[in-house]
C-alpha cells in the first residue's frame, strides 16, 4: 500500500506590510499602520505580467 504525502501551502504566503512612512511591520490585514495611523497601500498584481 502506497502513502502519499502531500503538503497544502497557499500559493503566495503573505507577508506582513512594513509601513512607507515610519517603517512599522503591520499585520498581512491591516488597512492602516498601527504605530503612526497612515494608510497601507495594498499591493495589486500586474495583469499583463500574468498573461506573459
Amino acid at each position: 500500500m502506497e502513502v502519499a504525502i502531500m503538503c497544502f501551502r497557499p500559493p503566495i504566503a503573505a507577508r506582513p506590510i512594513k509601513c512607507p512612512k515610519c517603517g512599522a511591520i503591520n499585520p498581512v490585514v491591516a488597512k492602516v499602520c498601527s504605530k503612526c495611523q497612515t494608510p497601507l497601500e495594498e499591493k495589486k498584481v500586474d495583469e499583463g505580467a500574468k498573461k506573459g
